[in-house]
């Protein structure tokens, strides 16, 4: 027996079997939390860490990623999370997990120590939350009391500080780029080409002497013209819906000129009775501040995502071609198919809730299909249905979510601004509905939130007019239930609100019976003059907007007339009676 040739080598299979053994486990989760801490930017702790090799498996268990914005609050938690991987695919270099279960999973739950880093920097408010805070922090109240006539006569508006001025410049480059943009996608000359070549197979059909193979081209020609005029209908639908869109920028310049006339008033120390610029006071800021959040955490999980990567399986070497050849199962690099998750919402009277995450992947196109998630939950009266798509298989990532959560106990909520106005929601019921679509960074989103059951309470000690203040109390005493509403546009990185409330419908007519004609008054005279400074801005995007329009309108007619009527023209060669049919003899 050769000693020499065996003890070095046994050797080093024991150094190996000590690494993975002693070293290996706390070396991958000292990577981890050090690789979370710096995308978290606050404490990550991992109780214990598992991963076994002769069966491949990883178990993670007491798992915490605090509040960067919290020192005292977990953002996330986990109690176990663990899986197994297929060894096969693992000589691959590929990681393909059947089952993996995530199980404990909480949010918002309350920490013993501080969950900073040193010397990580506080993050900046988002553009959004500043903007909604700002305006929130103008709603003034002063000099409800005591508003003199005509005290907007002498007010002078520049119309360059106008915010809706600013709007119709950009909408107006935008129109132009886009526009043309559209117009250039209405392009004909392929579907023209489709139906000359199609028109030669019919001429060359049409002298084709044996009828049956003549009546197989002549049903194959059919079906090619049916399928190239569906095509340009389906093409023409998509050109008129992207053209739609522009109604939306009309609505954005309707809100930026309310927003105007809000801030007028401010800097003249009056309120604004216009329901939309309360509701904006109102559930803007945490409004806004949620989507900042939600938007912070979408654009972080967007730059992870797999980008589009249809050649991942052509490899180019340094010198010559790695060649691919199929394979009967190929799997992407990482793929789990289903992770089994569980866990609980809200920190008092906990809901349980059970999911499944089906097609974790980190190549969407080799996978070819989206990943889906599924959470329900249910307690009495309440009730918690999640679902969501991530479709990465196409040219852009497009997600579709919609959440709906009924029965939620809200103890306390307060909406407003410290500097202007607030409310003290308690002891309500509320029910969240939320749908939220992307494509690419684009957004379109709704959310609603209902509370019954509610005692509202104001904080009037902004307000020094007596007969105001009680109007304001008086109001809010009726109250019982709100329905908050919002919409989201915009895209991922700048996200554009518009809200709506009952309790703006409240407020503004306490306002309107309290405060006098003089204020109705200021806010008329504002508006008038926000609207003649944005008159010739406005009558120049309309016209450039029409134009363009009709211009699309006769491009897309003409267009129409030519692969639709060519079509047709084609299709009425091919019926059976143009059939060359044999002619027996008897």
């Amino acid at each position: 027996m050769r000693w020499s040739y065996i003890i070095p080598r046994l050797t080093l299979l024991l150094l190996v079997w000590a690494f993975s053994f002693f070293a290996f486990d706390p070396l991958l989760k000292w990577g981890m939390i050090k690789g979370l801490e710096k995308g978290a930017k606050a404490k990550v702790e991992i109780a214990g860490l598992k991963t076994t090799f002769l069966n491949p498996s990883l178990k993670i268990t007491g798992f915490a990623v605090a509040d960067a914005k919290d020192e005292f609050r977990n953002l996330a938690e986990f109690s176990e999370l663990s899986f197994s991987a297929a060894g096969a695919p693992l000589l691959e270099k590929k990681l393909l997990v059947e089952n993996a279960v995530l199980a404990g999973l909480r949010f918002g739950t309350a920490r013993k120590t501080s969950g900073r880093l040193p010397f990580v920097k506080e993050e900046p408010p988002s553009a959004l939350a500043q903007q909604i805070k700002e305006e929130s922090k103008n709603f003034a109240l002063e000099r409800a009391a005591d508003v003199k006539t005509d005290v907007a006569g002498d007010y002078t508006i520049n119309p360059d500080d106008l915010e809706s001025v600013k709007l119709t410049k950009e909408l107006e480059q935008a129109f132009e780029k886009d526009y043309r943009d559209i117009a250039a996608r209405v392009d004909t000359k392929k579907y023209e080409d489709g139906l000359a070549a199609l028109k030669t197979r019919y001429e060359k059909a049409k002298g084709e002497s044996n009828f049956i193979k003549q009546a197989k081209d002549y049903a194959d020609i059919g079906k090619e013209i049916n399928k190239l005029t569906s095509q340009f209908k389906k093409d023409k639908q998509e050109i008129e819906a992207a053209a739609a869109k522009f109604k939306d920028s009309f609505k954005a310049l309707d809100e930026a000129r309310k927003k105007d006339i809000a801030g007028v008033m401010a800097k003249m120390k009056l309120p604004s009775i216009d329901t939309q610029s309360i509701a904006r006071m109102l559930a803007g800021p945490l409004i806004a501040e949620k989507t900042a959040q939600a938007m912070k955490w979408m654009g972080m999980a967007k730059k992870y995502m797999p980008a589009n990567s249809k050649g991942v399986l052509k490899n180019e070497a340094p010198r010559g071609r790695e060649v691919h050849f199929p394979r009967e199962k190929s799997y992407p690099s990482v793929l789990v198919r289903k992770l089994s998750l569980s866990g609980a919402l809200g920190a008092e009277d906990p809901l349980a809730y059970s999911g499944v995450i089906e097609g974790l992947t980190t190549q969407p196109q080799v996978y070819g299909r989206p990943t889906t998630a599924v959470v329900k939950g249910a307690k009495g009266e309440r009730r918690l249905d999640f679902k969501c798509s991530v479709d990465a298989v196409g040219e852009e990532i497009r997600t579709d979510s919609v959440l709906s959560y009924t029965g939620m106990p809200v103890k306390q909520l307060q909406l407003g601004s410290p500097s202007s106005f607030l409310v003290d929601i308690t002891g309500a019921t509320g029910a969240f509905d939320i749908a939220v679509k992307t494509a690419g960074e684009n957004l379109d989103g709704r959310a609603a939130a209902r509370l019954t059951g509610a005692s509202f309470k104001p904080d009037a000690s902004k307000i020094k007019a007596a007969p105001l203040k009680t109007a304001v109390e008086s109001a809010f005493a009726k109250l019982s239930s709100a329905l908050i509403e919002s919409d989201i546009s915009g895209t991922i990185k700048d996200p554009k609100l518009s809200i709506k409330t009952d309790l703006a419908d409240a407020l503004s007519k306490a306002f309107s019976g309290a405060m006098g004609e003089e204020v109705k008054n200021a806010q008329a005279d504002a508006q008038k003059k926000i609207d003649d400074a944005l008159k010739p801005y406005r009558e120049k995007l309309d016209k450039l907007s029409a134009s363009k329009k009709a211009e699309l309108d006769d491009k897309l007619k003409d267009a129409e007339s030519k692969v639709t009527g060519g079509g047709e023209g084609l299709l009425k060669g091919l019926t059976p009676s143009k059939l060359k049919l044999p002619k027996f003899k008897f």
